[in-house]
């Protein structure tokens, strides 16, 4: 459950970060109720400090469960353990072949003036480097309701912009990729509708 991932990282002080991440992983992967972890991570709460480790450590719950919503799905999925200049999760078609770089965000919901470079459209386009797909999870209602670059960016950068929300869906309703259903039609959709 989303709370014994917030117990976790608020009991992390003992221990080092990569030991933390690992029963991170743990947690959601043996968790039953997904979709609840689901519905709760787009928003960081204000009982974890601002730019702290413990705020690291939401990053990459957010992470580890972009990559388990992955599989769920159907795909092959990994969490990368580097930082910085890369996406954060790769996942792999185990039918068609391709490959998707993501990158999962959360916002504090006291966050209210976002921009651009919250999201990071551009650099997830570059961070792809040689997989054929990007795609930004974010939670659906901090994408912006009017008017904003980061739709033009991701129309001509090719990169998908997908929901906490959207993947509870998916998964709620049984999608998962197979020999019949290639979701690279989603994750690609941004390419074919700038056409």
């Amino acid at each position: 459950m989303f709370n014994d991932i917030i117990g976790i990282i608020k009991n992390s002080s003992c221990n080092n970060f990569y030991d933390v991440c690992e029963m991170l992983d743990d947690c959601v992967n043996s968790d039953n109720d997904f979709a609840g972890i689901l519905s709760q991570i787009g928003t960081i709460p204000e009982s974890i400090p601002h730019d702290s480790t413990e705020e690291k450590l939401f990053s990459k719950a957010s992470d580890i469960i972009l990559s388990r919503a992955f599989m769920e799905l159907g795909l092959k999925s990994a969490v990368l353990r580097e930082r910085g200049d890369s996406a954060d999760v790769i996942a792999e078609s185990i039918i068609f072949g391709y490959t998707l770089a993501a990158d999962a965000k959360s916002f504090r919901l006291s966050r209210t003036a976002k921009n651009q470079k919250d999201f990071k459209i551009s650099a997830l386009s570059v961070w792809r480097k040689d997989n054929d797909y990007a795609v930004l999870c974010s939670p659906y209602f901090q994408y912006p309701a009017r008017n904003s670059q980061i739709y033009a960016q991701a129309l001509t950068n090719n990169v998908c912009l997908l929901s906490w929300e959207h993947l509870i869906f998916m998964i709620e309703k049984g999608i998962k990729e197979d020999a019949k259903l290639n979701l690279s039609e989603l994750w690609g959709f941004s390419e074919k509708y700038y056409q």
